[in-house]
């Protein structure tokens, strides 16, 4: 017990150094003249969150230039709401062979943009009054990409599930380590660039197969020396992921997992990988004691869950509005998350489809 009780130390050290800091857009005003912003929208069935997010662009303190809605063949409604709103509205009807359908509605958005800065943004994505005028704030700060991880709003048990793929993802990138990371990709429901960085690393054009579009273009722009930077988004920038079940849910993790992990750093994986390790640990290490009736060793496995449960609340909150009853429960959430991480693996090596917006998609090598 002395060889875990050390693992479950060493992934609580490392926890609190792959999630040292939480790197937050500022809040003030614009030093320079506000750019020509296009913001452009690639949807697909999207007429639901559409419509929250059309109407949370309606409301912003900062100029748009211009919302362009690029509508990927969708089967609902989301034209419809698109041109309700009175947005430009480009609607594709088929996807060339050899690119994935995200991909192609970016594409199609920016070739059709006319603004200085491009801004990509998901449909599920909510933005408070001041959401847009914070990112050109860290935009203007910056003077280069930037890409924002949006905070996740909870709203039905079955997205609980979420917590453990949400604080890997954040992890792998090492956005919150105290030193300044070799970042592996962007974040991809917001993404904002200068149309001539767009252009210049060849927009999606350039990563047109890739899954994962957000590291591919993340790894394109670090090829070409070009710089970005990652942020976290509050209630001010958030979304909902997965609202149409828990099947959306497992099908979109399924997508993202395997892919997201083989680009990530072999020092940052090594530290993920022990921080999981110590979070599963704990747990059985708890269970064999209460079996055994060790008293001692139940009773310092106590404690340890329950540091683990104020270490992982102390994270939860930070990124999303998880619920402290399912953090109680958290091996419950890992053990989730590992079958559906085993299952992107599987689907990766025989190269098996993912089914996502009702398309099939075979996992990249």
């Amino acid at each position: 017990m002395t060889k875990d009780l050390l693992i479950i130390l060493a992934g609580l050290f490392f926890s609190k150094l792959l999630f040292f800091r939480f790197p937050l857009l500022g809040r003030r005003e614009l030093k320079g003249q506000a750019p020509r912003l296009s913001i452009i929208i690639p949807a697909r069935n999207e007429e639901k969150n559409l419509a929250l997010i059309l109407e949370d662009l309606t409301k912003q303190t900062a100029s748009v230039y211009e919302i362009i809605c690029v509508d990927d063949a969708s089967a609902d409604g989301t034209a419809t709401v698109a041109a309700s709103f009175g947005v430009r509205l480009i609607s594709l009807k088929d996807k060339p062979e050899g690119w994935i359908g995200k991909s192609w509605a970016c594409q199609n958005g920016a070739d059709a943009a006319g603004g200085d800065v491009l801004l990509f943004l998901d449909a599920d994505v909510r933005l408070g009054s001041e959401g847009i005028g914070r990112l050109l704030c860290a935009y203007e700060d910056s003077g280069c990409t930037i890409s924002v991880q949006p905070y996740h709003i909870i709203e039905e048990k079955y997205e609980q599930l979420s917590m453990f793929f949400n604080m890997v993802q954040i992890a792998a990138t090492g956005i919150a380590m105290p030193f300044r990371s070799r970042k592996i990709g962007l974040f991809g429901p917001v993404i904002m660039m200068s149309r001539s960085d767009y252009f210049g690393f060849g927009g999606h054009e350039s990563i047109k197969g890739s899954i994962i579009d957000d590291i591919a273009i993340g790894s394109r722009l670090k090829s070409l020396g070009m710089p970005f930077r990652l942020f976290l988004g509050d209630r001010e920038i958030s979304f909902r992921m997965y609202a149409g079940g828990i099947r959306d849910l497992m099908q979109g993790w399924t997508k993202n997992q395997s892919a997201g992990a083989m680009g990530t750093p072999p020092d940052i994986f090594a530290m993920v990988f022990l921080w999981i390790s110590a979070c599963i640990s704990v747990t059985i290490q708890l269970v064999l004691a209460a079996v055994q009736g060790n008293l001692p060793w139940l009773a310092a496995y106590s404690a340890l869950y329950l540091l683990w449960i104020l270490e992982l609340r102390r994270i939860a909150v930070r990124i999303g509005s998880f619920d402290t009853r399912a953090i109680i429960i958290y091996p419950v959430l890992m053990i989730f998350y590992l079958w559906i991480f085993a299952l992107s693996v599987v689907k990766k090596i025989f190269r098996l489809k993912v089914t996502w917006k009702e398309r099939g998609i075979r996992l990249e090598k």
